[in-house]
Order: structure tokens, then C-alpha cells, then sequence
């Protein structure tokens, strides 16, 4: 292993720490709702995108030169990519979860004789991340004097999903036309909960075609990596060629390819 190959890891491996240790800091601060500790002058940030795409090209580095780093990057950047969209949907997932418990406490508070900017600051007082804060900044506005259509629309628009927009339009409805909202709320609270059990139970019988997309998906990198152990003449013949190359990043696309698509023929909607 050269010198360059050696600092290069490093480096990555430096990034890699400050980056993990900035997430570590942010989820806590989420957790328990602190906002971050003022400083004067420009707060510096680490990107991931370049920490990423620098230990995948530092493993290509490594493992095959200059060619299999330009290739290492790319999958740095793809895999940081796969991540943050997991990271969204399971906070997508939980704030829906959060919901339907918010829109009981809405209706508890109303039935307790509460106005419903009232009732969405109580709700956002009982919730936990991340619902509970997007429902204080819709608390934040109402103080501010929003109208309550535009805050709760704001508030559906920011959160996109579809129990969100479902109770944004029963708010706005009841402000327009009036009637018994606790009633309605338990309505649209089991609505919610009989979706969220359809979603779960879709998932659960989709869990085993989702395992064999991931392992299909995953099996041409373990098998490239046995080759490396087993046949690595074999393997660096192939990416010393032009037609090799072409081959093995054709073969890579189309087996990507085949995943996004199995994944989305899964997908739960």
C-alpha cells in the first residue's frame, strides 16, 4: 500500500469522525429540543457528500488504482444518497405515527373547552420529535397572527404526507363550516390508525421480496470481492482493459438499475 493510499485513508477516516460526531450531536439536540449554542461569526459545517465520496475513492484507491477510484467515488455518492432517503422516510414514517396520537390530544383539548390554536399547542406540547416541532412552528405562527388555514396549509405542505393534508383539511373545513370537530377528529384519528396498521401489514408480507431485491442487489459486489481474494489476476486484467471496464460499469448499472426497480415495484404507497 503506497503513502498516498495510507494519507488518503486517514483523511477519510478523520472526516468520516467528525461527521459522525456532528449527527450524533444534532440527533440529541432534536431529542431534547435544545437549539443550538450561539456563536459569533460564520459557523463551519463538513458536508458528507465529499466524505463519502473521498472513502469511496480511497477504497478504489486501494484496492485498484486510479480507475476503480473515479468508480469508488460514485458508489460513495450513491450510497450517501440510499442513506439520507432511508434517513427521511423513517422520520416520514414515525412523524405519521406521532400524528395519530396529536390528532386525539387536538380532540381532548377541544372537548376540554380549548380553542383549536389552543388544542394544536397542546398537542404540540405532548408530542415528541419531529412532529412536535413542526407543530410549534405552526404554534409559533398562530402567536404571530397567521391565519389558521395558512399555518395549518404551511404545516401540511412542510410535513407532505397524506395523513398530514387529510387533517389540515378537516381544520380548515371546521373553521369554514363549523360542526362538531372532537367527533370528526375521532374519526379521522381511526382512520389514521387503520392506515397505519394497512401500511404495516403490506410491509410485512412484502418484508421477504424486499430481502431478495437487497440480497440480489448486493450479491454482485460479494461476488466481485470473492473474485478479488480467489482470482485477482483475473479481476486486474479486466480493469487494465477498456472493453473490461466497460463491461464490469455496464454490468454495475443495469444490476443498479434492477434494484431501484424491484424496490420500487415494492414500494408501500
Amino acid at each position: 500500500m503506497s503513502v498516498l493510499a495510507v494519507t488518503l485513508l486517514g483523511l477519510a477516516a478523520w472526516l468520516a469522525e467528525r461527521g459522525s460526531r456532528a449527527a450524533r450531536r444534532g440527533g440529541l439536540r432534536r431529542r431534547i429540543g435544545a437549539a443550538a449554542p450561539h456563536r459569533t461569526g460564520v459557523t463551519r459545517t463538513t458536508p458528507a457528500w465529499p466524505i463519502w465520496c473521498l472513502v469511496g475513492a480511497t477504497l478504489g484507491y486501494v484496492l485498484s488504482g486510479v480507475a476503480a477510484s473515479i468508480v469508488g467515488a460514485g458508489v460513495g455518492a450513491a450510497a450517501l444518497r440510499t442513506r439520507e432517503r432511508r434517513r427521511a422516510r423513517a422520520r416520514s414514517i414515525e412523524r405519521d405515527e406521532q400524528l395519530v396520537d396529536a390528532v386525539g390530544s387536538i380532540a381532548a383539548a377541544i372537548r376540554a373547552g380549548r380553542s383549536v390554536p389552543q388544542a394544536i399547542s397542546f398537542a404540540a406540547a405532548e408530542a415528541a420529535s419531529p412532529l412536535g416541532d413542526s407543530l410549534r412552528r405552526v404554534e409559533t405562527a398562530l402567536d404571530l397572527g397567521a391565519p389558521l388555514d395558512d399555518a395549518v396549509e404551511a404545516w401540511a405542505g412542510e410535513v407532505d404526507t397524506g395523513d398530514a393534508r387529510l387533517l389540515a383539511g378537516v381544520l380548515c373545513l371546521h373553521r369554514r363550516s363549523g360542526g362538531d370537530l372532537p367527533a370528526v377528529l375521532d374519526e379521522v384519528s381511526d382512520t389514521l390508525r387503520e392506515r397505519r396498521a394497512a401500511v404495516g401489514e403490506v410491509r410485512a408480507l412484502t418484508a421477504q421480496a424486499r430481502l431478495s431485491g437487497t440480497i440480489l442487489g448486493v450479491l454482485p459486489f460479494g461476488f466481485f470481492a470473492f473474485l478479488w481474494l480467489t482470482s485477482r489476476g483475473e479481476i486486474e486484467g479486466a480493469l487494465r482493459s477498456p472493453a473490461g471496464i466497460v463491461a464490469i460499469v455496464l454490468g454495475l448499472v443495469l444490476e443498479g438499475l434492477a434494484f431501484l426497480w424491484i424496490r420500487r415495484l415494492l414500494e408501500v404507497r
